[in-house]
């Protein structure tokens, strides 16, 4: 099925739109959303470090060239947890994608 309009914006307009108040705002709140997503899923121990990966999640706004940008970041524990690691035996241990469930749960939004 063709598109029923085309929008095209020239380079200084798209660096407009992406620069606004508005944009960082929106990107900040979403970058949250997925944060708090992943904190909600992320994987739960009994003992003492039990909310070990949830803390390691951190949202970063910046400015870079006048465009904005927002980000959600992991420290390496959760980066371990997201991806898997190998044991000191050799064994595999599989990632569980918390980070990546979070980002397909607000793309499905």
């Amino acid at each position: 099925m063709a598109a029923r309009f085309r929008l095209e914006l020239n380079e200084r307009a798209l660096k407009r739109a992406m620069s606004s108040t508005e944009t960082a705002k929106f990107l900040s709140k979403k970058a949250s959303e997925i944060a708090a997503t992943a904190r909600h899923d992320a994987p739960k121990n009994n003992k003492g470090s039990w909310n070990m990966y949830a803390r390691s999640i951190s949202v970063t706004a910046w400015e870079e060239n006048g465009v904005v940008r927002s980000a959600v970041q992991a420290d390496r524990h959760p980066l371990l947890v997201e991806y898997g690691w190998r044991d000191k035996g050799g064994r595999r241990h599989p990632g569980r994608h918390t980070l990546k469930t979070a980002l397909m749960k607000a793309r499905e939004q």
